[in-house]
């Protein structure tokens, strides 16, 4: 491969740029003397200046700067256009606040649906080496996590922090060994499920099997009823089972029917910060919001009412209320005294799903797709620790990634075999990006679909999902965007694809689909009509890739697509079959890349 990029030339003749030279041949040399995993995993321990390392070097020697307390809040649903920095018409004054003051993320990716985003984060390593790449973990799964991975609190209670979990689990719960307790939190409040109702905190189920593999006994699911849902338009004359899934600990907790989950989530939140500011903190907050169900009080409803769409003014009134508890949130921090030595961190788990209200304009696509709109989450850090508040930075930064940075932050060294890098010093120092290669997915449990990142350049190898830029419902805003990629590259709701037409001008907000698998699969539905006109096929880039692709993908008609996302976020441009010498490098790179990491 090094060999080939030494010569390599567009099909016009032109040699290729030297900044795509330099990072295939970075990339080549990386493959070249690490492997391939060694590629997505070498960041190693950078030589930024962090805060706690001396407490942590000097066992918490007097005068050291102690252990930052880390809170890292995940947010469920939540779209790129579904934030105030992105969208003016988002009334989210505390979260506005935290990241303008912080520094903004503006190439920060996750997965594209909950678990496999979860499961990045808490392991630091790719969803598709652990399994946890095709969908989530429904409720009569008789699976979780690996038990056999390090998790980020364990690793961070080695360090002498105190450890706890707020919010939504969704990794597993078939055995106690998969829950929160048992994988390294010191305490848990929240469920264990993906979505429930947001005031009675139950979920209806009926009993019965759905598969072979999905069936499970009232013991089995730690005595709660856990098979198939009910889908909300299905007629039915099964008989309902709604149960409580919300957990202090490890036991149930009935009392709290009536209480809207972000205020109850804040709560319990104020309560752990009232423990010794001296103990340094993980605090872990995933909220349920704003995931389906829409749910809100009318009164965040009611800061909306100029949007026609109802569905809209809730979604966006859900961000509002988990706004008023990350306010609430950061109020106990100051009170408490560990807000002057906290890092928060905040991200979605994935782009928000349309058919929901969320919206990712101008991105394309949505929840469960690898587009951009699926994929490239809001998110920022906010600390008085940070020597460059106010800022925003487009370093390439990927959700495995907060597993080494909070640790190595800590004092300690993340395991061996993570693919995250440490970003600390990329985020606040300007310093040399720490990344240039990124794994969106790769994926072959029903159909072969994959995405890598290269520098500038996106792949695309298989159906990628619906790719349409759905503009929101309350109108596109225009606010100032200090160094944003996205700034200038649209001035209309006129995006299509070469030779396709994309924009989604439907009422898709209009229904609430509650269970992420009926969302996949719709998912899944929907794309097998869309996108036909902007893929280049195989044979365009000769013999080596059409073989490099069958034995991937199983298949002699697989789609390509290739993006500049430097000149291109918006994923407008399919330039695959006018750049084959890049498309041959990244297919082998992702060949090389599933070979050496792929453990299924």
């Amino acid at each position: 491969m090094c060999a080939r990029l030494s010569a390599m030339r567009d099909r016009s003749g032109q040699t290729v740029s030297s900044y795509t030279m330099e990072v295939l041949v970075t990339c080549c040399l990386l493959l070249a003397t690490k492997g391939a995993a060694g590629a997505i995993a070498a960041g190693g321990r950078s030589n930024a200046v962090y805060p706690g390392e001396d407490a942590a070097a000097e066992g918490g020697a007097e005068g050291a700067q102690p252990q930052p307390h880390f809170i890292l809040i995940v947010a469920d649903d939540l779209g790129w256009n579904d934030v105030p920095w992105n969208n003016e018409a988002v009334k989210a004054p505390h979260m506005e606040t935290l990241a303008r003051e912080g520094v903004i993320l503006e190439q920060s990716y996750v997965q594209p649906i909950c678990t496999p985003s979860r499961s990045a984060l808490l392991t630091g390593r790719y969803p598709f080496t652990i399994g946890r790449q095709h969908g989530v973990i429904r409720p009569a799964q008789p699976t979780g996590l690996k038990l056999n991975l390090t998790l980020l609190p364990e690793a961070m209670k080695e360090l002498g922090y105190s450890a706890h979990a707020v919010g939504k689990w969704h990794l597993g719960f078939c055995s106690w060994d998969y829950t929160p307790m048992k994988r390294g939190f010191d305490t848990f409040y929240g469920y264990y499920t993906g979505a429930e109702d947001y005031y009675t905190h139950t979920r209806d189920w009926t009993i019965g099997e759905m598969d072979d593999d999905t069936t499970a006994t009232w013991q089995e699911c730690n005595n709660l009823y856990c098979d198939y849902p009910i889908v909300p338009d299905q007629n039915t004359t099964e008989e309902k089972h709604p149960y409580l899934d919300l957990r202090n600990n490890e036991t149930p907790d009935g009392s709290q029917k009536g209480t809207y989950s972000s205020g109850l989530f804040a709560s319990k939140v104020e309560e752990l910060l009232a423990r010794d500011p001296q103990v340094p903190l993980f605090l872990y907050l995933p909220f349920q919001s704003v995931h389906a169900p829409l749910q809100v009080p009318p009164k965040y409803i009611r800061q909306y009412s100029y949007i026609k769409d109802h569905n809209r003014r809730k979604k966006l009134g859900m961000v509002t209320a988990m706004d008023d508890a990350i306010g609430r949130v950061v109020t106990a921090l100051k009170n408490t005294g560990h807000y002057n030595n906290s890092v928060i961190i905040f991200t979605t788990d994935n782009g928000g799903p349309t058919i929901s209200a969320g919206n990712n304009w101008p991105l394309r696509g949505n929840k469960s797709t690898i587009w951009e709109g699926g994929t490239r989450g809001a998110a920022f850090v906010h600390s008085p620790l940070l020597p460059n508040p106010g800022s925003s930075t487009p370093t390439l930064i990927h959700i495995t990634d907060w597993f080494p940075t909070l640790v190595q932050m800590a004092g300690g060294v993340p395991p061996e075999g993570i693919h995250g890098v440490d970003q600390w010093r990329a985020i606040t120092e300007a310093g040399l990006p720490q990344r240039f290669l990124m794994v969106y997915n790769i994926d072959n449990t029903t159909s072969f679909t994959a995405g890598v990142r290269m520098g500038r350049y996106k792949l695309l190898v298989g159906n990628p999902g619906p790719g349409e830029w759905t503009p929101p419902p309350e109108g596109i805003q225009k606010i100032p965007r200090i160094g944003h990629p996205l700034s200038d590259s649209f001035t209309s709701t006129a995006l299509t694809p070469d030779g396709d037409h994309g924009v989604n001008g439907t009422d898709s907000n209009a229904i609430a689909i509650e269970d992420e698998e009926q969302q996949r699969k719709l998912v899944t539905e929907e794309s097998k009509e869309g996108n036909r006109e902007e893929y280049t096929e195989p044979h365009v880039f000769g013999r080596e890739v059409s073989r490099l692709l069958l034995e991937m993908s199983g298949r002699n008609d697989t789609q390509i697509r290739l993006y500049d996302l430097f000149s291109d976020p918006v994923e407008q441009h399919n330039m695959a079959a006018t750049s084959t010498q890049v498309v041959k490098a990244m297919v082998t790179l992702l060949k090389e890349l599933r070979a050496s990491i792929f453990l299924r």
